[in-house]
């Protein structure tokens, strides 16, 4: 079990999350060129040591612009409109509205002790943040910026992801080593699931089917079935396995593993690994953009960009202990 008194400070070694307007992806091992499609351009790197989010430009691969936030900033998430983004500010227990657009900071959102995630209804009516030192979730609606309620959870919940219908909130509760089912409908906990082990960092599979909750420890992924609540299978990750994504209608599955300076490309139906991909020291979280991952490196202050089969493409210099980043979402 985690000490959560270790929590209120970020302890080293803990470990826990570009194309243009027509992109070729690879899918499956094979090349299948896509129609045009419009998208956004930024991914958003939150910067603990700097209290800042980096603004990453992923068709050039450059940082566009430095925001200042609240202190140790320790999760991002984006609107599924891409207007807004929400940083959870670990330090000074608040979250942080940024207008894309502008990249001004427009609220300052009070929530629990210790944020330490953030995720984004379907919809983009509610924010929920995980409160890691209060033990609970912060349910945020965005259209004013208030908080709507308040659900308590297991110990230090640091990860959750909201399933695509929208109906439930997944928390991973690193001290409980149990994952929390919030039905949104009612903001109750309506399940629990136990898993032996430290949930870093929870997605959800796009049809809704599957949970998968990665542990640092032991370096590999459980599987959830949302039908059952319960475990179903296990896929080996790498060493230090912390964040993971989903991309090509859940077709692929990365796991940032911290230890190693990897990340594991894996097929999740049947949990087979693809390819390992080297990136910068110490991944501590990646998300997806039009084909590509967008790796934070916490331990080199870098984010390194790769592709599932072509490798590494590029490394961008961000702020001090970049730790959670987030894309503008692609709309096809």
């Amino acid at each position: 079990m985690t000490d959560q008194s270790t929590f209120k400070t970020r302890p080293a070694g803990r470990r826990w999350f570009a194309g243009a307007a027509r992109c070729t992806l690879p899918l499956l091992m094979a090349l299948v060129t896509l129609p045009a499609f419009a998208h956004n351009n930024n991914a958003y790197v939150a910067n603990y040591n700097d209290g800042t989010v980096s603004v990453v430009n992923t068709v050039n691969n450059t940082v566009a612009a430095t925001i200042t936030v609240g202190a140790e900033p320790n999760g991002v998430a984006v609107s599924p409109d891409g207007n807004s983004v929400y940083v959870a500010n670990f330090g000074s227990d608040t979250v942080s509205v940024i207008d894309a657009a502008t990249n001004a900071v427009t609220a300052t959102v009070t929530v629990g002790a210790s944020p330490a995630a953030v995720a984004v209804s379907p919809n983009g009516n509610y924010l929920y943040v995980a409160n890691s030192d209060a033990n609970t979730v912060s349910v945020i609606a965005t259209a004013t910026n208030t908080v709507s309620a308040t659900v308590a959870v297991g110990q230090i919940p640091y990860s959750l992801a909201v399933s695509p219908n929208g109906a439930n909130v997944y928390v991973g509760n690193l001290d409980s080593e149990n994952v929390s089912v919030i039905a949104t409908g009612s903001n109750t906990v309506t399940a629990t699931v136990s898993l032996g082990d430290n949930p870093y960092s929870v997605a959800v599979s796009p049809d809704g089917a599957h949970v998968y909750a990665t542990d640092y420890n032991a370096g590999n992924v459980s599987v959830i079935s949302t039908s059952s609540n319960t475990v179903t299978s296990t896929i080996t990750a790498g060493s230090g396995a912390n964040a993971i994504a989903l991309q090509f209608f859940g077709a692929l599955m990365y796991v940032a593993n911290y230890n190693a300076n990897t990340v594991s490309v894996i097929t999740p139906f049947d949990g087979k690994l693809v390819e390992t991909v080297t990136v910068g020291t110490e991944p501590d979280a990646l998300a997806v953009a039009c084909g590509n991952v967008f790796v934070a490196n916490s331990g080199s202050n870098t984010v390194s960009v790769i592709n599932p089969f072509g490798g590494a493409l590029a490394t961008i210099n961000v702020g001090n202990d970049p730790v959670a980043v987030a894309t503008q979402p692609t709309n096809w």
